[in-house]
């Protein structure tokens, strides 16, 4: 397989990766809730841990994307399964993440 072919095929859920990589490590050093809650919003109860919190799946969506990126290789209703899984997981979680942290 040639390097094009693989950028052409892979090129945007590696995108997708670096982004995820990006916040969700930037969530956990700076520890700065209103990165992904905006200004605006009710105060939480513990900003420290909802941002680590928050980190966390973001990687976790960010490793099921690289995952995802690879099993595209391999079979693609695998590959779209695998992140349709990871996205209802994160969604689940992040709304476990808002109702213990949010007053």
């Amino acid at each position: 397989m040639k390097i094009d072919v693989i950028i052409q095929q892979a090129g945007l859920p590696l995108l997708i990766f670096a982004v995820c990589m990006y916040y969700g490590i930037r969530l956990l050093v700076t520890q700065d809730a209103a990165l992904i809650r905006g200004r605006d919003k009710k105060p939480l109860k513990d900003e420290k841990a909802y941002a680590r919190g928050g980190g966390i799946i973001i990687l976790f969506l960010g490793a099921g994307t690289l995952l995802m990126t690879v099993l595209s290789f391999v079979n693609i209703y695998a590959a779209v399964g695998e992140l349709v899984l990871c996205i209802i997981i994160m969604g689940i979680a992040w709304k476990r993440l808002a109702d213990r942290y949010e007053k």
